[in-house]
């Protein structure tokens, strides 16, 4: 099986069907031409399916480019045995519902295709992986943030693991299903598939010496602090962000430096080193090539988030004027990846989310929310972001001395994505201060809600 880069799946996983194709050939060293004599085109036709002047769209096209070229049907959004395209390989596997203000998706957490890769990573490394059914687990009662916790401390505090090396290209695509998992706020199935991603990673580097591996080994440790950081503080954040910035240092790639740096700035951020997380921050935006008409949108990208980090730090000092100004570059970098509508629409998503939260921490409730609802939910790209601006939008209610809107607002981010609201640790700080007001009343269901998010000992 040939080994292709994480950045092919990458472009996969976000349905980028010209930067499957564009990756797909260089990486085999075909040429535009080559690549147009087998599949019975011009080079110049190749170069307009690349470039997106001709949408990649026909299933028939799509499949015989994947033969052709020795890739899996799904790289290009399709089923292995269907003749319906995905409509992205985000949605592959998912039905929706209307809640509110956003139509939710559901992804099937435990399909074939998903555990697929960590079946095989299980069997190298010998780790006898335990996905867990969600819908069970859920009935169960189980502690989603718990089981991060112990899953994740299983893997960064145990010794040395045995195995054998995983292709390149599995531990791409389990990297692929992990995020997909964060991002739809699974975190049940994540926590044991996350530890196992880890594990597989790390023996292949330790087999040998690949910059494709050192980086998924990065930005899989990145993906655990990213969880890490929403449970109570424990120390297993600082441990997991110190090896993705080790990783990352040998992975050649600087988005995945860059944000395994925005990642060790903010735990330290959490730990009140607000000036120190912003020198990280700022540090490694210096290194990122933006300059030019024509920057690089990843690195652009990746500028405007480190500044973000970077306010909300300064909010946190409660140094307003330094937290506005980041704000105001960040909004500026923003507008510029108008040529790259998906990265732009993340990053003022993203930006929305640091203006609600740095207006929240400088006691500004009522700009917060002003912020919070600026943006209809159905923009913000992710589930992940979607429930993380409710749950802002819920803790400004409740400082503006609302606590019946909190409440609701935090029924309407449970319904969005019940493992977020169970696993955050400011969710069940702020039911533990509902439970405490004298207006109960207005508030029917609370106990039980309390309950689901373990915000009762």
């Amino acid at each position: 099986m040939r080994e292709w880069s994480p950045a092919l799946w990458q472009a996969a996983d976000r349905g980028d069907h010209a930067a499957v194709l564009r990756l797909a050939r260089t990486e085999l060293g075909w040429t535009q031409d080559e690549l147009g004599r087998r599949f019975g085109a011009s080079g110049s036709t190749i170069s307009r399916l690349e470039t997106k002047h001709r949408p990649l769209r026909d299933i028939a096209t799509l499949r015989r480019l994947a033969s052709i070229l020795g890739l899996p049907v799904e790289a290009f959004g399709l089923t292995g045995h269907g003749d319906t395209a995905a409509q992205s390989s985000r949605t592959t596997a998912e039905t929706g519902h209307r809640v509110g203000r956003v139509t939710v998706r559901r992804a099937e957490e435990d399909d074939p295709v998903r555990r697929r890769a960590f079946l095989q990573l299980a069997t190298l490394t010998g780790s006898g992986l335990a996905v867990p059914n969600t819908t069970t687990a859920v009935a169960a009662d189980v502690d989603p943030a718990a089981l991060l916790a112990s899953k994740l401390g299983d893997v960064l505090l145990g010794s040395a693991q045995s195995g054998e090396p995983a292709p390149i290209g599995v531990l791409a695509e389990a990297l692929t299903t992990a995020r997909r998992e964060f991002a739809a706020c699974h975190y049940l199935p994540l926590a044991s598939r996350l530890p196992a991603l880890i594990t597989a990673a790390e023996v292949t580097a330790s087999h040998r010496v690949d910059p494709s591996v050192q980086q998924v080994l990065a930005e899989s440790y990145n993906l655990a602090t990213r969880a890490l950081i929403k449970l109570e503080a424990s120390g297993l954040e600082w441990i997991s962000a110190d090896r993705a910035l080790h990783a990352a240092r040998t992975a050649e790639d600087p988005l995945t430096l860059a944000e395994a740096q925005r990642l060790v700035a903010s735990v330290a951020r959490r730990a009140g080193h607000h000036a120190r997380a912003q020198e990280l921050t700022l540090a490694a935006a210096a290194h990122l090539d933006i300059t030019g008409q024509h920057p690089v949108p990843g690195h652009l990208a990746m500028y405007g988030t480190l500044h973000l980090s970077a306010a909300y730090a300064a909010a946190r000092a409660g140094d307003r004027d330094r937290a506005g100004d980041l704000l105001t570059e960040a909004e500026a970098t923003a507008e510029r990846l108008a040529a790259d509508p998906n990265r732009q629409r993340a990053l003022v998503a993203n930006l929305v989310s640091h203006k609600v939260s740095a207006a929240y921490v400088l006691g500004d409730a009522g700009t917060a929310l002003a912020h919070a609802y600026s943006l209809p939910l159905a923009t913000i790209p992710t589930t992940e972001r979607r429930a993380r601006l409710l749950v802002d939008a819920a803790q400004a209610w409740a400082r503006w001395d609302k606590p019946d809107r909190a409440y609701a607002t935090l029924l309407e981010a449970e319904r969005t994505a019940p493992g977020e609201v169970r696993t955050r640790n400011a969710v069940r700080r702020l039911v533990t201060d509902l439970l405490d007001s004298p207006r109960q009343a207005a508030m029917p269901g609370l106990p039980a809600l309390a309950h689901r998010v373990h915000a009762l000992a």
